[in-house]
């Protein structure tokens, strides 16, 4: 039966190009999904993608992705996946997106990365990142400074991530830069930076993402990945290590909570010898309390060893490379792939 499962999935992703497919169900235990590659009703020709790098939900129940074309900076999507429209304001990089309410206001954080795509090919060309702050309908905000506009000399400036705080400000992961994490003031002031390579547990490597969890009863925790180490770590808001969640063979990103539940997107994993094959990617369900693995969609069964997590691998092609998620208050999961030949997001609708 798994093999023909296995052969199913690999029917299934041979013809995505050719039409929407229903995959074969995904996950372990009671954490299963039905994946729908065709949830995204858009037209390429209207609304482009490069990457569908990042994910989020509006107050009115609209999917905002963000992408790196040059074409459009975000597209919103119905819940049904009914595309409704494309913003554009010439900002390029996509590759964060955080929503958040501020004095009765609801904003779009757009993270450039500082990878600029081009329209055709695969031809990204480094530049300085940028944060920027929109209104929901696309008008820009405010850019916030970039940290050599502020005087500091860390390094190019090239974040992943944002995530707005409790305190009303924003922290911002600079992953592809100098690791650093930087917070900020609604107004762009520099209220204090942290992280970067260090000797010690809180050195991060990739700084892939950021996500806040409130709920933590040690206090709010910053929870930032350090990808290159196969590895998340949990951070004081002002900076101070906390925690470390090790995810042995699997690169990834930040994660998402909700509910008794986190999750995450990996966008490569280790194989059995140790290197990290191309198009290995696959999600974590993990619970909230344990920490422990529960479900691994595309990847194989999460197994503990005298309460060790054994290294995490991907068992079907389904995924490419697992980018960033976001899950509603239902449990779907809406998922964006990199580098995933222009792919736009899919939808794992969980068994009940």
């Amino acid at each position: 039966m798994q093999s023909t499962i296995f052969l199913m999935a690999l029917s299934a992703v041979a013809g995505a190009e050719s039409g929407p497919a229903l995959l074969p169900h995904l996950g372990h235990g009671d954490l299963r999904y039905a994946l729908d590659r065709g949830w995204a009703k858009a037209d390429p020709a209207v609304a482009p993608i490069v990457n569908a790098h990042a994910l989020a939900e509006a107050s009115d129940g609209r999917i905002y992705l963000v992408t790196d074309h040059p074409k459009n900076d975000f597209i919103v999507f119905e819940k049904d996946g009914r595309y409704v429209r494309s913003i554009s304001a010439g900002l390029g990089g996509g590759h964060g997106l955080e929503i958040f309410m501020k004095d009765g206001v609801e904003y779009l954080a757009h993270v450039d990365s500082g990878w600029h795509m081009a329209a055709e090919g695969w031809n990204p060309t480094p530049v300085e990142g940028r944060v920027t702050i929109l209104t929901l309908d696309g008008k820009v905000v405010r850019r916030l400074p970039t940290p050599v506009e502020l005087g500091l000399k860390d390094g190019k400036f090239m974040p992943c991530d944002v995530a707005w705080t409790p305190s009303g400000t924003l922290l911002i992961a600079d992953g592809y830069g100098s690791n650093l994490v930087y917070e900020l003031t609604f107004e762009g002031k520099l209220v204090r930076k942290w992280g970067g390579p260090t000797k010690d547990a809180a050195n991060l490597s990739n700084a892939h993402g950021i996500s806040i969890d409130v709920t933590d009863p040690r206090g709010p925790l910053v929870w930032v990945p350090s990808r290159a180490q196969n590895q998340i770590k949990a951070f004081t808001p002002e900076g101070r290590h906390v925690d470390t969640l090790d995810l042995p063979g699997a690169f990834a990103g930040q994660l998402f909570f909700r509910g008794d539940r986190i999750y995450t997107a990996v966008c490569w994993s280790k194989d059995a010898q140790g290197k990290r094959p191309a198009k290995s990617g696959f999600l974590l369900v993990l619970d909230r309390a344990t920490r422990k693995v529960l479900s691994a969609p595309g990847g194989e069964e999460p197994r503990y060893v005298d309460g060790k997590l054994q290294p995490l691998r991907q068992a079907q092609p389904v995924f490419v490379h697992g980018h960033d998620l976001y899950v509603d208050s239902a449990g779907d999961i809406y998922l964006g792939e990199w580098n995933a030949d222009r792919r736009y997001p899919s939808k794992l609708t969980l068994l009940r």
